[in-house]
This record gives structure tokens, C-alpha cells and sequence, in this order.
């Protein structure tokens, strides 16, 4: 047994979640690309006119990709410092990866609606829901004593409740300014990258 009375992590069992997960995390990203419509038939100028017009769609999928790749880096450097798990954490990691792999709709939305404050709305609420699970997690591994005690500092330092309050309180700008909420984000972005161990 492992401190705290945590079962060893099954070398088999550990693997095939994280296999599962990495899978989830890379249809995520493929579908973001999928959100990028190039309608056929256009002419030469009708081309230029629709690269010049389908920014709002770039920006989405770049600040998507970058959301995403953020996840992924933050649940791998945590996963790799757990020496248990149980069902609830299982379950946790299912609900975490059920909005995250729901970020590609939104995306499209905030592709196709820049200006509207529902895209906005609906891409914060999502995202930000996402954030606070993987905080949850977080939270659960170190009560119930799954992390390794030579990690336990990192992990709770991993954990930071900042992503999740930020898009939810770019929520209520939307609804002055959509622009104003986005640029939000991108703040955080900055902010908040991935810390090496």
C-alpha cells in the first residue's frame, strides 16, 4: 500500500487512461481544424476576399490549439507524479475530457460569430468548466493521497483556481464587450503557461 492506504497504480490500467486521454486530447485539436470551411468554386478574387474575411476563424482555432495544448501539457506533468487512482478520479478525468473534447463546437461558433456575446459567452463558460475540473482533480489526488510525496509540492503549486475564475469573469464583459473578453483570455494565455518541474 501507498501512503494514505491509496492502492499502487496497475502499470496496465495507469496506461490504458492516459492512452484514452491523449486520444481524447488529439481528436480535440484534429477537430479544431475541421471547423475551417473553404467553400469550392470561388474565383480569384472570391478567394482572396474569403482569406481576408475567415480571420475570426484562424484566431479561434490558434487560441484553441493554445487552450488545448495547455491542458495537455498541465494533465500530463500532473498524471506523471500520481502513484494511485481510484474510480472517482476516473470518473473526474471522464467529466474533465467530455468538455474538453466540446471545445471544437464553441470554437466554431466564436469563428463564425466573433462579435456576438453568446459565442463569447458559451466558449468562456466551456472552457472555463474544463479549467476548474482539471483543478478538481487536482484537489481530489491530493486528499485521498494519489500523488507521490516528492511531488505533492508541485502538484498543489500545478493547481491554481486563476484559468477558471478568469473566463468566468470574462463572462459578464462579453456582454459589454465581446473584443474586451477575448483580449481577457489572451492575457491568460500569457500568463499562465505551463511551469516546468
Amino acid at each position: 500500500m501507498q501512503p494514505g492506504g491509496t492502492p499502487p497504480r496497475e502499470p496496465a490500467e495507469f496506461t490504458r487512461i492516459l492512452a484514452f486521454t491523449d486520444g481524447v486530447f488529439a481528436i480535440a485539436i484534429t477537430l479544431l481544424v475541421l471547423s475551417i470551411e473553404v467553400p469550392a468554386g470561388l474565383t480569384g478574387r472570391e478567394l482572396t476576399d474569403y482569406l481576408l474575411d475567415s480571420w475570426p476563424q484562424v484566431f479561434a482555432y490558434f487560441l484553441s490549439f493554445a487552450v488545448i495544448g495547455n491542458f495537455w501539457v498541465a494533465h500530463h506533468r500532473f498524471f506523471e507524479m500520481l502513484h494511485g487512482f481510484d474510480g472517482r478520479l476516473v470518473a473526474l478525468n471522464l467529466a474533465y475530457l467530455s468538455l474538453l473534447v466540446l471545445v471544437p463546437f464553441p470554437t466554431e461558433l466564436l469563428g463564425d460569430y466573433t462579435d456576438r456575446t453568446d459565442a463569447v459567452v458559451l466558449y468562456a463558460a466551456v472552457v472555463g468548466t474544463t479549467a476548474l475540473l482539471g483543478w478538481l482533480m487536482v484537489r481530489y489526488t491530493l486528499r485521498r493521497g494519489h500523488v507521490r510525496a516528492d511531488a505533492r509540492k508541485a502538484v498543489a503549486a500545478s493547481g491554481s483556481l486563476l484559468p477558471p475564475l478568469v473566463f468566468y469573469a470574462s463572462i459578464p464583459v462579453a456582454f459589454v464587450s465581446p473584443l474586451a473578453a477575448k483580449l481577457v483570455w489572451l492575457g491568460l494565455l500569457v500568463e499562465a503557461r505551463p511551469r516546468r518541474r
